[in-house]
């Protein structure tokens, strides 16, 4: 069993794929150290949502996200769990 590189933060060993990275659930969000990022489109799926939804709650000014390049964001896993409570929304199962 290899460890993990902690630039995969919600990165889980897997038999045939050592670094298979799968859905980021609040206990991964939470475990790992130093900040750590999400994408719009891992948002969509953790929350089951639409990507115009989600970009909705960062030009609201709801969900604090960072710009990285020209049209890309990420919002840090922190901003992401304090969304999740205000708003009671469950983190996958």
């Amino acid at each position: 069993m290899g460890t993990i590189p902690p630039t995969l933060p919600y990165a889980v060993h897997h038999e045939r794929h050592p670094y298979a990275v799968q859905r980021a659930h609040s206990d991964d969000l939470t475990r790992h150290i130093g900040p750590s990022w999400l994408t719009v489109s891992q948002l969509c799926h953790r929350w089951q949502l639409g990507r115009k939804t989600v970009y909705k709650f960062i030009d609201a000014g709801v969900l604090p996200a960072w710009r990285v390049g020209s049209h890309l964001y990420r919002v840090s896993a922190t901003d992401v769990l304090q969304f999740e409570a205000q708003n009671r929304i469950r983190p996958p199962q």
